[in-house]
């Protein structure tokens, strides 16, 4: 039997246990920009944000639903379980969240007081962002491709380094 000092408290099992919300009592809606949760019968959470748990490996299923302070209001397995008008509005969130622009050519990068500063050419259009600590900001997720995340958070994807012109490459590898 574990002693006191190894097993976990009663608030950190509580913490760790996933909730699947129940989909018939969502209510999801916008105000601005904003998307908002209703759990009938519950509350209301002026600000959510949908997550893929598992955005490489399973991106239709099990979404982590967020509050404005990034705290876990509840698991959805499966979207198709919502109706219509909530399943529209969770997949714009989840499109405009995950939207990921494809590199076509790197047109400058700086580096300039521990960070980079990037001008690019994207399949979305040219666009300016900032990296930071590439070592921890860059994945790999095949031979020849890397998805760069900015300060942001935003992510832009380089689909196939050989694919890039010279000065693309020149500029990518001088600061990876």
């Amino acid at each position: 039997m574990p002693d006191a000092e190894t097993k976990p408290s009663a608030s950190l099992v509580e913490a760790a246990r996933l909730v699947f919300l129940d989909l018939k009592r969502l209510h999801f809606f916008k105000h601005g920009a904003t998307l908002r949760l209703t759990v009938e019968g519950d509350r209301s959470h002026l600000k959510v944000s949908v997550l893929r748990a598992f955005p490489l490996s399973a991106p239709g299923r099990f979404f982590s639903v967020r509050d404005g302070e990034n705290n876990e209001v509840g698991m959805i397995g499966d979207l198709a379980g919502l109706i219509d008008a909530n399943r529209k509005l969770v997949n714009e969130e989840l499109e405009r969240r995950y939207l990921v622009p494809a590199v076509k050519r790197i047109l400058t990068a700086k580096e300039r007081f521990g960070t980079v500063d990037w001008e690019m050419e994207t399949d979305r259009g040219v666009c300016k962002l900032t990296t930071r600590n590439l070592r921890e900001n860059v994945q790999r997720p095949a031979p020849g491709r890397i998805i760069l995340s900015d300060v942001d958070d935003n992510r832009y994807d380089i689909r196939n380094i050989d694919e890039l012109d010279r000065n693309s490459q020149q500029l990518l590898f001088r600061h990876l």
